[in-house]
């Protein structure tokens, strides 16, 4: 992710700008218990297409949030992504904003 000297007023909006998207804030909660294959994340995550999926896989492994690795089994490839070293700093985050989510979703 590239700076953008717009964001330096607000340091939030630049944490904001790498976790937000459809479906990455979908997945990273997800990956908070662990790390998943691609079909799992896919199969938890009604209604995303695999290339939506696979775009925002990307984007959150480009910015170093995800980590992924491949898999051999029975001749088939599979990839299993998780949290980085450096992303798992997001996780007491979306912890946080998890339990603010539902104290304030009756509001």
């Amino acid at each position: 992710m590239t700076a953008d000297p717009k964001m330096y007023d607000c340091p939030a909006l630049i944490a904001i700008k790498a976790i937000s998207g459809k479906w990455k804030t979908r997945v990273l909660w997800l990956l908070r218990d662990g790390p998943h294959h691609f079909g799992e994340l896919r199969a938890a995550l009604p209604g995303v297409s695999a290339k939506v999926l696979s775009e925002q896989l990307g984007q959150l492994k480009d910015d170093a949030i995800i980590s992924s690795r491949e898999e051999m089994r029975d001749g088939v490839l599979y990839v299993l992504y998780a949290y980085s070293d450096y992303g798992r700093g997001l996780i007491p985050v979306l912890d946080q904003l998890g339990a603010w989510g539902q104290a304030h979703q009756n509001r």
